[in-house]
Formats: structure tokens, C-alpha cells, sequence
């Protein structure tokens, strides 16, 4: 087989596992809801990213290890951001992050190709050490993906808590509720769990002032306060006019229902001049986690190419060729 044909098969290879990468980033624009509330499409979405990034990090290796001349390689890098850039989507945010991933890789190619002239022996070695470059920009790209198409979701429709996160808010007060209202449930009842409720309120208040300014804590402990009066008193004026007829899992789906209204308005009215912001924050986040997860995961496909060359050259696919070349050094005349 011709050196042009085996070229253009590893680049088929990096073209085609460019544009899985390029699709996974388009589900992780559009799915951003999958991150912020966990699931099990949250753990498929992710494996498939890992997948991608895997398939993205062996094929480079390949191509730059073996492709040459230089500019054959940088023309084949040039050829998978635009294939990237197709299975994801063609707009401009998107033609921002693939130019970052395409710039990246020139520098990816550059190392390794200048390593592997140093060497005296063929070794992965290289691809190890400069591996780190590629990986980071392709995590770069795909939270950069998640950046935009929250922050689109948010600019179209405004900031709204993740659901998941809510729930979790509601049943820890809901638990509270439960425990802290008598079985004979009556206008005295619910004014005795008014006051003990009052006390669970002290306790987050303290938590709150721990967090957050002095401040700033008094006036979103001062506005959360006032916002769950409301939901308080509507339970007091129901008990007063059913008095025992009121059942007690009523009277708690009830205090859920106006608690977890009160929270999700009180939470959005906060957040609302800073939601710009909010977007950035989950994606910088992002980020930490799956470079944690990536620099775990590094070694893997370092080992798959370890494997790899040696195949193609028992496949008759390459072969070690010796070379010799004219080294110049300054010594003393």
C-alpha cells in the first residue's frame, strides 16, 4: 500500500472520530439539563464524551507519529476541525471553539514531530508528553459547548433552578414539617409548629451568615423569612376554618407545595441580576471535573497506541527504517 493511501486512512480515522467529537458537543449544548440534574442519560452523555475524547487522543497520536510531510498532518488536523465543526454545529460559537482545537493541535504536531527527529529510537514518549495540550483544548471545547447553549437557554427563557436541586431543598424541609407537626393537626397545632419551625429558621440563618456576608445574609434571610410567613399563615388560616377536619398529609402536601413555589420565586428574584454569570460559573466547574477525570484517564490511550504501533508493524503497515544524519558540534580547534 502506497505511503499516500495509508495517510488518507488515518485521516478518514481522525476525520470520522472528530466528528463523533463534534456531535457529543452538540448533545452536551442541547442537553445542558442532563448536567445540572443528574441521570442516567447524564452517565451515558458522559461516557460518550469520554469515548470521544479517547478516539480523538489515539488517532491524533497516529497521525502525528506517522504522517509526514508536516504540512500533510497539518492539513489532515485542518481537515477534522471541520469535521468537528459539521457534527456539532455551524455557528459561530462553534467556529471559535474548533479554531482553538485546530491552533492546538498545530502546536500538538509540532512537539511530537520534533521529539521523535531527536530520538534515536521510536517511542510514544513524546505523544505522552505533549498528549496533556490536546486533551485540555478538547475538554476546552466541549465545555465551552455547555457555556453556550446555557447561556442561549438562559438569555431566551431566564434563569430557573435545576429541578433536581429544588427537590432535594423541599424534601429536606418537607422531613422537617414531618417531624415537627403534632398527629392532631388544628389552629393550636399548626401555631405550635409555627413556632418550632421559627427555630429550624434560626438554625439556617446560621448556616446562611457562615457563607455569606454579614449583610448580605440579613437580607436573604430577611426576604426568605417573609416569603415562608405567607406560606405559614395560608396553613394557619386553613387550619382555623377546617380545624380537625383538616388531615395531617394534607396539611404537609400543602406546606410542599407553597414551600417549593416560595423557594423557586424567592431563589430566581435573587439570582436574576446575576444570571449572566451563571452559565460561566457551572462551566468552569465543568471543566475542573473532567480534567480531573481526564488526568485519571490519561494513560489509556498512551497504552492503546503502545499497542497499536507495534500491530502496524507487524501488519506490514510501517516498518523501522535506520536513518543516519550529519551532527555538527563546536569543540576546541
Amino acid at each position: 500500500m502506497h505511503k499516500e493511501l495509508k495517510s488518507a486512512a488515518f485521516a478518514v480515522l481522525i476525520i470520522a472520530a472528530s466528528y463523533f467529537f463534534g456531535d457529543v458537543c452538540k448533545r452536551i449544548g442541547q442537553g445542558y439539563e442532563l448536567i445540572l440534574s443528574p441521570s442516567g442519560e447524564t452517565l451515558d452523555l458522559a461516557l460518550r464524551l469520554l469515548l470521544a475524547l479517547a478516539a480523538v487522543a489515539i488517532t491524533a497520536g497516529l497521525v502525528a507519529a506517522l504522517v509526514r510531510p508536516r504540512w500533510a498532518c497539518f492539513l489532515i488536523f485542518a481537515l477534522s476541525a471541520l469535521a468537528m465543526l459539521l457534527g456539532w454545529e455551524l455557528k459561530a460559537s462553534g467556529g471559535v471553539l474548533t479554531a482553538v482545537y485546530f491552533i492546538a493541535s498545530l502546536i500538538y504536531v509540532e512537539r511530537i514531530a520534533g521529539e521523535l527527529n531527536d530520538r534515536l529510537h521510536f517511542s510514544v514518549r513524546p505523544i505522552s508528553q505533549s498528549q496533556p495540550i490536546l486533551l485540555t483544548t478538547l475538554i476546552i471545547v466541549a465545555c465551552g459547548s455547555f457555556y453556550f447553549g446555557y447561556a442561549a437557554e438562559i438569555e431566551r427563557e431566564g434563569f430557573s433552578i435545576p429541578p433536581a436541586l429544588v427537590e432535594m431543598v423541599v424534601e429536606r424541609m418537607e422531613k422537617e414539617a414531618i417531624r415537627l407537626l403534632p398527629a392532631d393537626v388544628g389552629e393550636a397545632a399548626i401555631a405550635g409548629f409555627r413556632d418550632q419551625f421559627e427555630r429550624v429558621l434560626d438554625e439556617m440563618e446560621e448556616e446562611v451568615s457562615k457563607r455569606l456576608p454579614a449583610a448580605q445574609a440579613e437580607v436573604v434571610m430577611a426576604e426568605f423569612r417573609h416569603q415562608l410567613e405567607r406560606v405559614l399563615d395560608e396553613m394557619e388560616k386553613e387550619a382555623g376554618e377546617h380545624l380537625q377536619a383538616v388531615e395531617r398529609e394534607a396539611i404537609i402536601a400543602r406546606f410542599r407545595e407553597q414551600f417549593e413555589r416560595t423557594l423557586v420565586e424567592f431563589v430566581e428574584k435573587a439570582i436574576r441580576p446575576y444570571e449572566q454569570w451563571i452559565p460561566l460559573v457551572f462551566a468552569i466547574s465543568l471543566f475542573t471535573l473532567l480534567a480531573t477525570i481526564t488526568r485519571l484517564l490519561s494513560w489509556i490511550p498512551v497504552l492503546a497506541l503502545m499497542v497499536i504501533f507495534p500491530l502496524l508493524t507487524a501488519l506490514g503497515v510501517t516498518e523501522v527504517v535506520a536513518e543516519t544524519g550529519l551532527i555538527r558540534r563546536l569543540t576546541l580547534g
